[in-house]
């Protein structure tokens, strides 16, 4: 577990106080191995690490605003998708719902014995709460991957700039949103970013360089270069 330590160190040249905040390993957790690498990095060390993770995952405006245009045209397709699933997971509920039906009439018609009605009543009972379970998620299926597809697109947008110019109750948020597992080994920052933000930090560094490629090539016309920008617009949608 890291933990921060301030420290106040005179600078020769001018003679005046500076803060330092440094972070480091608290090393003795009863039950735990004494870290060995206990070696001290500073804060300024940590956030450049950390905002050179946040640059892997930014992406410009421009960008942002197509992949919103593209996934509200998609968003259409996700509800017919949905609706289907929906109806389907809706119908064998029902059926499942029939089956324990007739089962309790056959057993009060002693069609069969109490052990064998137990048995299948439970077995019945929990297929369809776990079919109902499918069916609420599917409820929220579109308007919640679109909230979070939406979300991702505006933290690759700013949220290093956000990080570079908020506090520290902000640039631990803006961290921890970033990933999973984190550590630090030899003064170095380790993450595990979260799969969502993979396909920007695969995809957009290519389609970044044919948009400033596309930007920088002479066109015809206004119209010749539209249609030059609309075809990246449509590869990056989809």
């Amino acid at each position: 577990m890291y933990t921060a330590t301030e420290r106040m160190k005179k600078i020769k040249s001018t003679g005046q106080m500076k803060n330092y905040v440094y972070y480091h390993c608290g090393g003795n957790k009863k039950g735990v191995e004494r870290c060995s690498r206990r070696n001290p990095i500073r804060l300024d060390d940590l956030e450049t690490q950390i905002e050179l993770l946040l640059e892997e995952y930014t992406i410009l405006p421009e960008f942002q605003t197509w992949a919103i245009e593209a996934l509200n045209r998609n968003n259409d397709k996700e509800i017919e998708d949905r609706t289907k699933i929906y109806e389907m997971q809706h119908k064998t509920v029902v059926e499942s719902q029939t089956e324990l039906d007739n089962l309790t009439k056959m057993r009060y018609r002693d069609l069969i014995d109490d052990e064998t009605f137990v048995k299948e009543r439970d077995i019945l009972k929990d297929k369809i709460a776990r079919l109902q379970a499918k069916l609420r998620e599917t409820e929220g299926r579109a308007s919640k991957w679109l909230d979070l597809t939406e979300q991702v697109f505006s933290f690759a947008c700013y949220a290093r700039k956000e990080f570079v110019m908020g506090d520290l109750q902000r640039k631990r948020e803006i961290f921890s949103a970033l990933g999973q597992n984190f550590y630090i080994k030899d003064g170095k920052v380790f993450i595990t970013g979260n799969e969502w933000f993979q396909p920007i930090k695969e995809a957009y560094p290519e389609f970044r360089a044919e948009f400033e490629r596309l930007g920088l090539r002479e066109y015809s016309s206004v119209e010749a270069r539209n249609v030059a920008f609309q075809q990246l617009i449509l590869e990056w949608g989809a």
